[in-house]
This record gives structure tokens, C-alpha cells and sequence, in this order.
């Protein structure tokens, strides 16, 4: 097997893995639609790299171990890329839920208000 085959099965396999991971952060709502379109569209750019591109020349510029070492970041800063999003979408569902409960308490205190107003008026009108 050469370097540039190895090279491709390995990107199928990553872009394969991500979008397994992209579809079960979804289900299980960790990662908001936007990001999973995005993550998923990634995936399928890595699986047909992986399929169409033809490095053969490869060996001659890159020695296995500098190609090895090159996966092994670009898997290192995909995972963090990852993560950060993850982060991200969680940040942002919980500031959706936030925002929420921010306009019930908000429109809870509007009747409140109300409520005492209307109690005010009723004082006054006793009091006269």
C-alpha cells in the first residue's frame, strides 16, 4: 500500500467519523442545525477528497512520518474545532433558554403590576 492511498482511506475514515459524530450531536442536541449542516458538509468535503484526489506524486515532497505527523495535528485541530463548537451551541441553547424565561418572568411582573394597580384603584376608592 502506498502513502497516498493511506492518505485517502484515512480521510474517508475521518470524514466518516465526523459525520456519525455530526448526526448523533444532533440527535442528542449538543451542536445546533446551523453548526451540524456545517460540520456535516465538512465531513462530506473530507469523504470525496478522500475518494477523488489522486496524491501519488506525494512521497516525493512529504516522508511518512512528516505525513503522519501532519494527520495526527490536523486530527488535533479538527478535535478542538470540534469541541469549541459543542461549547458554542451549548452556550447558545442555554441563552435562547434564558432569553425565555426572561420574557415569562417579564410579562408575570407586567400582570403583577397590573394586579396592584387595579388593588390601588380599589384602595382609593374605598377610602373616599
Amino acid at each position: 500500500m502506498q502513502l497516498g492511498d493511506l492518505l485517502r482511506i484515512i480521510m474517508i475514515v475521518i470524514g466518516i467519523g465526523m459525520f456519525v459524530m455530526t448526526i448523533l450531536s444532533l440527535a442528542r442536541r449538543k451542536m445546533t442545525e446551523h453548526f451540524c449542516l456545517v460540520w456535516g458538509f465538512l465531513a462530506l468535503v473530507f469523504v470525496l477528497a478522500g475518494v477523488l484526489l489522486q496524491p501519488s506524486g506525494l512521497k516525493a515532497y512529504v516522508s511518512v512520518q512528516g505525513i503522519i505527523l501532519i494527520i495526527a495535528g490536523l486530527i488535533c485541530v479538527v478535535a478542538n474545532i470540534w469541541h469549541i463548537t459543542v461549547q458554542v451551541s451549548i452556550l447558545s441553547r442555554k441563552n435562547q433558554e434564558l432569553a425565555m424565561q426572561i420574557s415569562l418572568l417579564n410579562q408575570e411582573n407586567e400582570k403583577l403590576v397590573r394586579e396592584l394597580k387595579t388593588i390601588e384603584k380599589e384602595r382609593e376608592k374605598t377610602s373616599e
